[in-house]
């Protein structure tokens, strides 16, 4: 149900209120001049009663009445013109106090969900985020609480995950320090002997770890106004044709990629596109490099919007993984035992630099078997 707006609460319970106070004090005015007035005639002899009672209705009293009545008149007369005044500023002065208090109770009514959002903002601010609010009266109060109830909702998930991503890169980092700490101090022992296998074992290592900080150090630009610069208009065949043959020579002949280039226009920030396939072939090579080609195309689908695939013949995705592998740090069980592993950053990575182009990454599983990394470009 739709909250009204807070002005115009507030506007009615005003107008509501003054209604009110006009309307009780007209009809406690009016009851009193009526009792005053009653009250006076019953303090009057019979006689001079029934002068004044002749009087009002128009009729001629009895001379003997009217003279009972005429030393009485001007006090009568002076206590009937002053119960209007009086029962004016008596009611007027309890329906102030009356309405006051009404307007105090409404009043609190209306502060008590800012005072549970000041709480609430209180308990964010000291870092208790499992904080809910419930919604006030009126729509300002239920926005605010809704967008203070999602702001908790998000710092709690961005907690859980900072702590996670935290455990992940002590946890990816403890092991090649600790190889290279046990090999170092083994060298300086003389326990182990110093080779050039050794020295290039333990260089891998430092190389690996100095990757990873690269990636994490990509991965904290992404959503600022640093991450994707200077994009232009250009062919994503291009960049691509030109990042596949440098992959593949770097690679050597242990991975055998195939291309399917036609033109695709989008804006993009060239160093971060090509980032972002290097990420989509060493992946792809790193699961799925023995068991077949590797297929890169690029072209314009049927909506208009330009896209990068990479498709692999391996064992695929695993259904539940499918959104997992955007995880960072997530590996696929299915490298268990195949001797090659990774920081598992590298479709984080994807998905961040496609998010920073407005673009869209989508991993699945191909219909003949092995996964597919598609990442479509906005129409330009």
């Amino acid at each position: 149900m739709s909250r009204p707006a807070l002005s115009t609460l507030t506007a009615a319970l005003v107008s509501v209120i003054q209604l009110m106070t006009i309307a009780l004090l007209y009809i406690l005015t009016d009851w009193y001049i009526d009792h005053a007035e009653l009250s006076a005639l019953d303090a009057l002899p019979p006689d001079a009663k029934r002068a004044w009672v002749s009087i009002n209705n128009g009729e001629i009293p009895a001379p003997s009445d009217l003279a009972a009545l005429a030393p009485l008149y001007p006090t009568l007369e002076e206590a009937t013109e002053a119960s209007p005044v009086e029962g004016v500023l008596g009611f007027g002065f309890l329906l102030i106090v009356f309405t006051s208090g009404i307007g105090v109770v409404l009043a609190y009514r209306l502060v008590a969900p800012l005072t549970r959002l000041t709480a609430a903002a209180e308990k964010i601010r000291q870092g208790d985020f499992q904080v809910t609010v419930e919604p006030g009266a009126t729509k300002e109060v239920e926005t605010l609480a809704i967008t203070i109830n999602r702001m908790a909702s998000e710092l709690l998930a961005l907690e859980t995950r900072l702590k996670f991503n935290t455990r992940a890169v002590a946890h990816e980092l403890r092991t090649p320090l600790t190889v290279l700490q046990g090999n170092l101090q083994g060298m300086t022992d003389g326990v182990i002997p110093v080779s050039e296998a050794q020295l290039r074992a333990l260089l891998a290592q430092t190389r690996g770890m100095s990757r990873l900080v690269d990636q994490l150090n990509t991965l904290s630009l992404a959503g600022t106004i640093d991450f994707v610069t200077a994009t232009m208009a250009t062919d994503l065949a291009l960049h691509a044709s030109e990042t596949v043959t440098l992959f593949q020579i770097s690679a050597g002949g242990d991975v055998n990629f195939r291309t399917y280039l036609a033109p695709a226009p989008a804006m993009i920030d060239p160093d971060r596109f090509r980032q972002a396939i290097l990420a989509l072939l060493e992946n792809a090579r790193r699961y799925a490099g023995n068991f077949g080609p590797i297929d890169v195309h690029t072209g314009v689908d049927g909506t208009g919007r330009s896209f990068i695939s990479v498709q692999d013949k391996g064992p695929g995705l695993p259904d539940y993984a499918q959104h997992s592998s955007f995880d960072m740090f997530w590996r696929s069980e299915r490298l268990s035992g195949r001797g090659t592993s990774g920081s598992g950053l590298g479709l984080t990575i994807v998905k961040a630099i496609a998010e920073g182009h407005n673009a869209r990454l989508e991993v699945g599983n191909n219909p003949d078997g092995g996964a597919y990394a598609k990442v479509t470009f906005e129409v330009a």
